[in-house]
């Protein structure tokens, strides 16, 4: 009876420990949601911020370097960015735009608490002055926030080049009718623009309207080739739909495997969107088949897409088995020739060629060719790579 008692009470106190620790408990501040960085990395973001603002300070920066620099930050630290482009809003609308945009969009804003209003307002200065850019990015602003009249009047403003996330979203407001009349036919071709100017998401969508009939002629090895690349560029939805990971299917190899059982171009869109449980349409492996076909086809002929595609496939072990011979031929293709390839691709093809050439896979290792592909690949925007070149600390 002592011991029930005696459970009794320590269950009492542990109780009460837990009460006390819960009505301590608090929710982060906005102020304190992005502070992910170590006190050294955070050192080493100070002192970058430093080398920008003394160059420019001494003139050897001119306000458009300036933006340049803050760009190329921006993929480690869209803070360090905004401190940058702080320097030379004064004197320049491009600075204008990519500020308003860090403020007011909705994946960058909640690091710069308070600061949406005045993010408006800078693309607005920025758009009315004729930045295309700033147009696109009110767009997207306004997209975001369903406020489709002004998103459509944005994007009319902007012209007919669009940056590509600007594509992905204009191709959302015509296959859903928002804002405008419903046109998947345009809606397609948004969603191919966007894909082929390396937009991650761009190219997900493109892969998902393919294999539907309501976009015209289903065409299931594209829809497997494009959502394969939107996964390789950064789509986690692209890539768990995928299921990746299970390495199934080899090239060459005919048996029924993981990847004709498992692995799909996508979910259909409609449950991610709704929560519908319609089935997801299988890629099968006749179709696998006749686009990989046809991209080595295409490779052969020298196509930047298909080269990609095929090189990330073998670099990735996933569909076809890793062959760094095939990944360096492709890529050094790519490197050699001046392709169509947008920057987020050629910044990935860097990026692995620079690991190969490091530790010496598939070629002989070279040291100075790994820090010469690194700093190009940082340059395209390759965090990976940006943060060995700009020896930033973990």
């Amino acid at each position: 009876m002592k011991k029930i008692f005696l459970l009794i009470a320590v269950l009492a106190l542990a109780g009460a420990a837990q009460a006390k620790t819960s009505s301590q408990r608090r929710y982060i501040s906005p102020e304190e949601v992005h502070v992910t960085v170590s006190p050294a990395a955070q050192q080493k973001a100070d002192a970058l911020y430093e080398s920008v603002r003394k160059a420019y300070a001494q003139g050897s920066l001119t306000p458009d370097a300036v933006v340049d620099k803050a760009l190329y930050h921006k993929v480690w630290s869209p803070q360090l960015a905004a401190k940058c482009l702080s320097l030379v809003t004064d004197k320049s609308d491009r600075a204008k735009a990519e500020l308003g945009f860090l403020y007011a969009y909705s994946r960058t804003a909640y690091m710069f608490p308070g600061k949406e209003a005045e993010g408006v307002s800078l693309l607005q200065s920025a758009a009315s002055s004729g930045s295309r850019d700033a147009s696109d990015y009110l767009g997207i602003y306004y997209a975001s926030k369903d406020d489709y009249a002004k998103a459509l009047k944005a994007f009319n403003a902007a012209g007919s080049d669009h940056l590509p996330l600007a594509l992905t979203m204009l191709g959302g407001m015509y296959a859903d009718g928002h804002g405008v009349k419903k046109d998947r036919t345009k809606a397609l071709d948004f969603y191919r623009r966007a894909a082929q100017s390396g937009n991650a998401s761009g190219a997900q969508k493109y892969g998902a309207a393919l294999q539907k009939q309501w976009y015209g002629k289903v065409n299931m090895p594209d829809a497997f080739v494009w959502t394969y690349i939107a996964g390789d560029l950064g789509s986690d939805f692209a890539r768990t739909n995928l299921q990746l990971p299970l390495r199934g299917e080899r090239f060459g190899d005919d048996k029924q495997t993981a990847f004709m059982l498992n692995s799909f171009a996508l979910a259909n869109s409609w449950n991610d969107k709704y929560g519908n449980n319609i089935a997801a349409t299988p890629i099968y492996k006749e179709g696998f088949k006749q686009g990989l076909a046809a991209r080595d086809e295409a490779a052969e002929k020298g196509d930047p897409w298909s080269l990609f595609y095929l090189g990330s496939m073998s670099y990735n072990d996933e569909f076809l088995n890793r062959n760094y011979e095939l990944v360096r031929k492709c890529y050094e293709y790519l490197i050699d020739h001046d392709t169509s390839l947008p920057a987020p691709a050629m910044a990935l093809v860097y990026e692995r060629m620079a690991d190969m050439y490091r530790h010496g896979h598939g070629v002989t290792a070279n040291a100075s060719k790994a820090d010469k592909y690194a700093r190009k690949a940082a340059d395209l925007g390759s965090l990976a790579a940006y943060k060995i070149v700009e020896k930033i600390p973990d």
